[in-house]
């Protein structure tokens, strides 16, 4: 990996903003954020946790509720990939696998997946960077601190 700015690696710097995207564009969609971090395990290399969405719940939630819950998955993706330049889904991304079974919800049909996922993609691309100063903000107190409380964050991002 190479340094970045503040010594971070690529990697470290790409997570952040990552989970910087989840919580932002989970503020929009008003959630209760309670935790974010970049702190990862095994499997995770970071997480955003909310009162609304547990990490295991099965959704019965209206198409409202779940377009909500797909633009935040997605945010990740796309607030990384105006870090990283790189424009490509990444096929082996849990978010992905979630977001389209969250799109298969909304449209049953598998052609309409790619299409609904490109169009949310561009359109909340729209949103953080109209957001794009909160983002920063955010990635760096991430990189800093590696994690922060609901309260930290909401104050961030007020």
């Amino acid at each position: 990996m190479t340094p970045a700015i503040g010594g971070w690696s690529d990697s470290e710097r790409f997570t952040a903003y990552h989970e910087a995207g989840h919580a932002v564009m989970a503020q929009l969609c008003g959630q209760q954020i309670t935790r974010v971090e970049i702190v990862g395990d095994a499997d995770h290399s970071g997480s955003v946790d909310s009162l609304r969405f547990p990490a295991d719940s099965a959704s019965n939630d209206g198409s409202a509720a779940i377009e909500d819950r797909l633009r935040c998955t997605l945010a990740g993706m796309v607030a990384e990939a105006m870090v990283s330049g790189r424009e490509d889904w990444d096929e082996k991304s849990e978010d992905l696998d979630l977001a389209v079974r969250l799109a298969m919800q909304l449209v049953d049909d598998c052609e309409a997946v790619l299409p609904l996922l490109e169009e949310l993609r561009r359109d909340i691309e729209g949103e953080l960077r109209d957001r794009w100063v909160a983002v920063e903000q955010l990635a760096l107190e991430l990189l800093h601190k590696k994690a922060l409380t609901g309260s930290e964050v909401r104050r961030l991002l007020a």
